[in-house]
Protein backbone atom coordinates (compact mmCIF):
# COMPACT_ATOMS: atom_id res chain seq x y z
CA UNK A 1 0.00 0.00 0.00
CA UNK A 2 2.86 2.38 0.71
CA UNK A 3 4.20 1.91 -2.80
CA UNK A 4 0.75 2.79 -4.23
CA UNK A 5 0.65 6.00 -2.20
CA UNK A 6 4.16 6.95 -3.28
CA UNK A 7 3.26 6.27 -6.91
CA UNK A 8 0.20 8.48 -6.54
CA UNK A 9 2.35 11.21 -4.96
CA UNK A 10 4.80 11.03 -7.85
CA UNK A 11 1.89 11.36 -10.32
CA UNK A 12 0.58 14.45 -8.51
CA UNK A 13 4.04 16.04 -8.59
CA UNK A 14 4.24 15.44 -12.35
CA UNK A 15 0.80 17.02 -12.77
CA UNK A 16 1.98 20.04 -10.77
CA UNK A 17 5.03 20.40 -13.00
CA UNK A 18 2.81 20.26 -16.11
CA UNK A 19 0.31 22.76 -14.65
CA UNK A 20 3.09 25.15 -13.68
CA UNK A 21 4.65 24.92 -17.15
CA UNK A 22 1.23 25.55 -18.78
CA UNK A 23 0.66 28.56 -16.51
CA UNK A 24 4.04 30.00 -17.46
CA UNK A 25 3.28 29.48 -21.16
CA UNK A 26 -0.12 31.18 -20.86
CA UNK A 27 1.41 34.08 -18.95
CA UNK A 28 3.95 34.64 -21.72
CA UNK A 29 1.25 34.41 -24.41
CA UNK A 30 -0.89 36.93 -22.52
CA UNK A 31 2.05 39.33 -22.26
CA UNK A 32 2.55 39.15 -26.03
CA UNK A 33 -1.19 39.64 -26.65
CA UNK A 34 -1.22 42.69 -24.35
CA UNK A 35 1.62 44.21 -26.37
CA UNK A 36 -0.26 43.46 -29.58
CA UNK A 37 -3.41 45.13 -28.20
CA UNK A 38 -1.42 48.23 -27.27
CA UNK A 39 -0.25 48.54 -30.87
CA UNK A 40 -3.59 47.77 -32.54
CA UNK A 41 -5.76 50.21 -30.54
CA UNK A 42 -4.15 53.53 -31.79
CA UNK A 43 -4.00 52.26 -35.35
CA UNK A 44 -7.74 51.45 -35.28
CA UNK A 45 -8.47 54.95 -33.94
CA UNK A 46 -6.50 56.48 -36.83
CA UNK A 47 -8.34 54.29 -39.30
CA UNK A 48 -5.20 52.51 -40.31
CA UNK A 49 -6.53 49.09 -39.16
CA UNK A 50 -9.96 47.49 -39.14
CA UNK A 51 -11.99 47.36 -35.93
CA UNK A 52 -12.33 43.58 -36.35
CA UNK A 53 -8.62 43.16 -35.74
CA UNK A 54 -8.93 44.94 -32.39
CA UNK A 55 -11.88 42.71 -31.46
CA UNK A 56 -9.82 39.60 -32.31
CA UNK A 57 -6.97 40.72 -30.07
CA UNK A 58 -9.35 41.56 -27.20
CA UNK A 59 -11.04 38.16 -27.55
CA UNK A 60 -7.65 36.47 -27.41
CA UNK A 61 -6.78 38.45 -24.28
CA UNK A 62 -9.98 37.36 -22.58
CA UNK A 63 -9.42 33.74 -23.54
CA UNK A 64 -5.84 33.78 -22.21
CA UNK A 65 -6.98 35.39 -18.94
CA UNK A 66 -9.52 32.60 -18.50
CA UNK A 67 -7.00 29.88 -19.25
CA UNK A 68 -4.46 31.45 -16.91
CA UNK A 69 -7.02 31.60 -14.09
CA UNK A 70 -7.96 27.98 -14.69
CA UNK A 71 -4.27 27.01 -14.68
CA UNK A 72 -3.83 28.74 -11.31
CA UNK A 73 -6.78 26.83 -9.86
CA UNK A 74 -5.34 23.58 -11.23
CA UNK A 75 -2.01 24.36 -9.56
CA UNK A 76 -3.73 24.99 -6.21
CA UNK A 77 -5.75 21.76 -6.45
CA UNK A 78 -2.66 19.79 -7.43
CA UNK A 79 -0.67 21.27 -4.55
CA UNK A 80 -3.47 20.33 -2.14
CA UNK A 81 -3.51 16.81 -3.57
CA UNK A 82 0.25 16.58 -3.13
CA UNK A 83 -0.03 17.73 0.50
CA UNK A 84 -2.72 15.13 1.17
CA UNK A 85 -0.73 12.37 -0.55
CA UNK A 86 2.40 13.31 1.38
CA UNK A 87 0.42 13.21 4.63
CA UNK A 88 -0.93 9.76 3.76
CA UNK A 89 2.58 8.53 2.96
CA UNK A 90 3.90 9.88 6.27
CA UNK A 91 1.02 8.41 8.27
CA UNK A 92 1.36 5.02 6.61
CA UNK A 93 5.14 5.11 7.05
CA UNK A 94 4.72 5.87 10.76
CA UNK A 95 2.14 3.10 11.07
CA UNK A 96 4.43 0.61 9.36
CA UNK A 97 7.32 1.73 11.55
CA UNK A 98 5.24 1.22 14.69
CA UNK A 99 4.12 -2.20 13.46
CA UNK A 100 7.73 -3.14 12.67
CA UNK A 101 8.81 -1.97 16.13
CA UNK A 102 6.02 -4.00 17.71
CA UNK A 103 7.00 -7.05 15.65
CA UNK A 104 10.64 -6.55 16.64
CA UNK A 105 9.71 -6.31 20.32
CA UNK A 106 7.68 -9.51 20.06
CA UNK A 107 10.46 -11.23 18.13
CA UNK A 108 13.00 -10.25 20.80
CA UNK A 109 10.67 -11.56 23.51
CA UNK A 110 10.25 -14.83 21.60
CA UNK A 111 14.00 -15.00 21.08
CA UNK A 112 14.56 -14.53 24.81
CA UNK A 113 12.23 -17.46 25.52
CA UNK A 114 14.02 -19.57 22.92
CA UNK A 115 17.42 -18.62 24.37
CA UNK A 116 16.26 -19.62 27.84
CA UNK A 117 14.97 -22.91 26.47
CA UNK A 118 18.27 -23.51 24.67
CA UNK A 119 20.25 -22.72 27.83
CA UNK A 120 18.12 -25.17 29.79
CA UNK A 121 18.54 -27.85 27.15
CA UNK A 122 22.28 -27.14 26.90
CA UNK A 123 22.58 -27.46 30.66
CA UNK A 124 20.80 -30.81 30.55
CA UNK A 125 23.08 -32.01 27.76
CA UNK A 126 26.15 -30.75 29.64
CA UNK A 127 25.10 -32.71 32.71
CA UNK A 128 25.08 -35.90 30.68
CA UNK A 129 28.75 -35.35 29.84
CA UNK A 130 30.72 -36.13 32.99
CA UNK A 131 34.24 -34.72 33.03
CA UNK A 132 37.01 -35.48 35.48
CA UNK A 133 38.66 -32.43 37.08
CA UNK A 134 42.07 -34.02 36.40
CA UNK A 135 43.68 -36.12 33.69
CA UNK A 136 44.01 -39.72 34.73
CA UNK A 137 43.00 -43.33 34.38
CA UNK A 138 39.67 -44.78 35.48
CA UNK A 139 40.42 -47.02 38.43
CA UNK A 140 36.89 -47.91 39.57
CA UNK A 141 33.53 -47.51 37.88
CA UNK A 142 30.67 -47.17 40.34
CA UNK A 143 27.92 -46.69 37.72
CA UNK A 144 27.92 -49.03 34.73
CA UNK A 145 24.23 -49.30 33.83
CA UNK A 146 23.08 -47.45 30.71
CA UNK A 147 20.46 -44.83 31.58
CA UNK A 148 20.96 -45.25 35.33
CA UNK A 149 19.99 -42.34 37.58
CA UNK A 150 22.84 -40.82 39.57
CA UNK A 151 22.12 -39.03 42.83
CA UNK A 152 23.64 -35.55 43.29
CA UNK A 153 27.10 -35.85 44.82
CA UNK A 154 27.32 -39.58 44.17
CA UNK A 155 30.63 -41.11 43.07
CA UNK A 156 30.52 -42.14 39.43
CA UNK A 157 34.08 -43.31 38.94
CA UNK A 158 37.43 -43.33 40.68
CA UNK A 159 40.17 -41.54 38.74
CA UNK A 160 43.86 -42.03 39.35
CA UNK A 161 45.70 -38.88 38.16
CA UNK A 162 48.42 -39.24 35.53
CA UNK A 163 50.08 -35.87 36.01
CA UNK A 164 53.82 -35.32 36.29
CA UNK A 165 53.57 -35.65 40.07
CA UNK A 166 52.66 -39.04 41.49
CA UNK A 167 51.18 -39.58 44.93
CA UNK A 168 52.45 -42.80 46.48
CA UNK A 169 50.66 -44.27 49.50
CA UNK A 170 52.92 -46.14 51.91
CA UNK A 171 52.24 -48.00 55.13
CA UNK A 172 54.47 -47.25 58.11
CA UNK A 173 54.64 -49.23 61.34
CA UNK A 174 53.52 -47.35 64.48
CA UNK A 175 56.99 -47.86 65.99
CA UNK A 176 58.57 -45.90 63.10
CA UNK A 177 55.99 -43.17 62.52
CA UNK A 178 57.41 -40.91 65.26
CA UNK A 179 60.49 -40.29 63.14
CA UNK A 180 58.56 -39.31 60.01
CA UNK A 181 57.67 -35.68 59.27
CA UNK A 182 56.29 -33.81 56.26
CA UNK A 183 58.81 -32.69 53.61
CA UNK A 184 61.27 -35.47 54.49
CA UNK A 185 63.05 -36.82 51.45
CA UNK A 186 62.11 -40.27 50.22
CA UNK A 187 63.15 -42.71 47.52
CA UNK A 188 60.44 -44.68 45.71
CA UNK A 189 61.38 -48.03 44.21
CA UNK A 190 58.92 -49.48 41.71
CA UNK A 191 58.88 -53.26 41.93
CA UNK A 192 57.99 -53.56 38.24
CA UNK A 193 61.38 -52.02 37.36
CA UNK A 194 64.62 -53.45 38.75
CA UNK A 195 66.04 -50.78 41.05
CA UNK A 196 69.62 -51.77 40.23
CA UNK A 197 68.92 -51.08 36.56
CA UNK A 198 66.30 -48.32 36.44
CA UNK A 199 66.90 -46.62 39.77
CA UNK A 200 64.14 -44.96 41.77
CA UNK A 201 62.17 -41.73 41.95
CA UNK A 202 62.88 -38.92 44.38
CA UNK A 203 59.99 -37.64 46.45
CA UNK A 204 58.94 -35.93 49.67
CA UNK A 205 56.51 -36.84 52.43
CA UNK A 206 53.36 -34.78 51.91
CA UNK A 207 50.92 -36.19 54.45
CA UNK A 208 50.72 -38.51 57.46
CA UNK A 209 47.41 -39.78 58.82
CA UNK A 210 46.54 -38.39 62.23
CA UNK A 211 45.58 -41.80 63.59
CA UNK A 212 46.54 -45.37 62.88
CA UNK A 213 44.57 -47.63 60.58
CA UNK A 214 44.08 -51.39 60.71
CA UNK A 215 44.75 -53.85 57.91
CA UNK A 216 41.48 -55.71 57.33
CA UNK A 217 43.29 -58.92 56.40
CA UNK A 218 46.12 -59.12 58.93
CA UNK A 219 44.72 -56.95 61.69
CA UNK A 220 48.07 -55.13 61.93
CA UNK A 221 47.95 -51.40 62.72
CA UNK A 222 49.71 -48.93 60.43
CA UNK A 223 49.94 -45.27 59.53
CA UNK A 224 49.32 -44.18 55.96
CA UNK A 225 51.98 -41.87 54.57
CA UNK A 226 51.68 -40.12 51.24
CA UNK A 227 54.78 -39.29 49.26
CA UNK A 228 54.70 -36.84 46.33
CA UNK A 229 57.19 -37.51 43.55
CA UNK A 230 59.03 -35.01 41.40
CA UNK A 231 58.33 -36.95 38.20
CA UNK A 232 56.15 -39.80 36.99
CA UNK A 233 58.56 -41.71 34.75
CA UNK A 234 61.84 -43.61 34.87
CA UNK A 235 64.54 -43.07 32.27
CA UNK A 236 67.21 -45.46 31.01
CA UNK A 237 69.44 -45.06 27.95
CA UNK A 238 67.31 -42.17 26.71
CA UNK A 239 64.10 -44.19 26.86
CA UNK A 240 61.23 -43.23 29.14
CA UNK A 241 59.29 -45.79 31.15
CA UNK A 242 55.89 -44.78 32.49
CA UNK A 243 54.63 -45.52 35.97
CA UNK A 244 50.94 -46.24 35.96
CA UNK A 245 48.47 -46.32 38.85
CA UNK A 246 48.30 -49.61 40.71
CA UNK A 247 51.99 -50.46 40.54
CA UNK A 248 53.51 -51.69 43.79
CA UNK A 249 56.31 -49.62 45.29
CA UNK A 250 58.59 -49.66 48.29
CA UNK A 251 59.43 -46.36 49.93
CA UNK A 252 62.62 -45.49 51.79
CA UNK A 253 62.10 -42.37 53.92
CA UNK A 254 65.23 -40.57 55.06
CA UNK A 255 64.64 -39.86 58.77
CA UNK A 256 68.25 -38.91 59.60
CA UNK A 257 71.93 -39.68 59.09
CA UNK A 258 74.38 -41.99 60.95
CA UNK A 259 78.09 -42.54 60.65
CA UNK A 260 79.42 -46.03 60.02
CA UNK A 261 80.96 -46.03 63.51
CA UNK A 262 77.59 -45.24 65.12
CA UNK A 263 75.99 -47.98 63.08
CA UNK A 264 78.64 -50.53 64.17
CA UNK A 265 78.51 -49.48 67.83
CA UNK A 266 74.71 -49.51 68.03
CA UNK A 267 74.45 -53.20 69.22
CA UNK A 268 77.12 -52.60 71.89
CA UNK A 269 75.48 -49.42 73.16
CA UNK A 270 72.10 -51.11 73.22
CA UNK A 271 73.47 -54.08 75.22
CA UNK A 272 75.18 -51.70 77.67
CA UNK A 273 71.97 -49.75 78.28
CA UNK A 274 70.00 -52.94 78.86
CA UNK A 275 72.68 -54.27 81.25
CA UNK A 276 72.66 -51.08 83.30
CA UNK A 277 68.88 -51.20 83.63
CA UNK A 278 68.86 -54.77 85.04
CA UNK A 279 68.51 -55.33 88.78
Amino acid sequence: KLSVLKSRLDQREKELDEATANSDRLAKSLAVTDQEAALVEPMVKKGLMARTEQIRVEREQTDLHGQLTLAGETIKKTQAAITEAQLQVNELGLQLQQEALSDLTQALADLSVVDETIRGATDKVARTDIRSPVDGIVNTLDVNTLGAFVQPGAVVAGIVPTSETLLVEARVSPRDVAFIQPNQEALIKVTAYDFSIFGGIEGKVSNITADSLVDQKTGEPYYQVRVATEKSTLTRNGKTYSIIPGMICSVDIKTGRKTILNYLLKPINKARQEAMSER
